[in-house]
């Protein structure tokens, strides 16, 4: 008797979300918060007094294994920004060294020698995708 019990919760349960998933937008409720927090940010969705955009030149310094050394000169004012709260996370993710001012990349992110490497957050006081950044790599122009 008990499983069969544990069964019929398990069911009720599961159609409840499916309707909850089904009648509430995703981007209302605790919900949208939720799933926002997993998702990439679009950003032509968010109000562009939310959003920073910066970029900096890099240049090739040397490859290996797939990765490349490249200059990140004024990163430090970047990722040190005051309204951007995961800049130390950025910082670590492109494994920046301060005291050479370099940063390591997949080769093939590049673009040649030299680079743009763009990088954009949102703010925390932004109503959708809060602290949220990406970097991107295009070609100097």
């Amino acid at each position: 008797m008990r499983k069969k019990t544990e069964k019929i919760f398990v069911i009720v349960a599961a159609a409840l979300v499916l309707v909850a998933l089904y009648f509430i937008p995703l981007s209302q409720g605790y919900l949208g918060l939720f799933l926002n927090i997993f998702s990439e940010p679009n950003w032509d969705e968010i109000h562009p007094a939310y959003v920073v955009k910066n970029a900096i030149p890099v240049n090739l310094i040397e490859k290996e294994d797939g990765k490349c050394k490249v200059t990140a000169h004024i990163l430090d004012e970047i990722v040190e920004h005051g309204y951007f709260k995961r800049g130390d996370e950025l910082a670590r993710e492109l494994d920046y060294d301060r005291d050479d001012e370099t940063i390591l990349l997949p080769c093939d992110m590049l673009k040649g020698e030299k680079s743009k490497l763009n990088i954009w957050f949102v703010v925390e006081e932004s109503p959708k995708h809060s602290k949220k950044y990406q970097y991107f790599v295009t070609p100097w122009e």
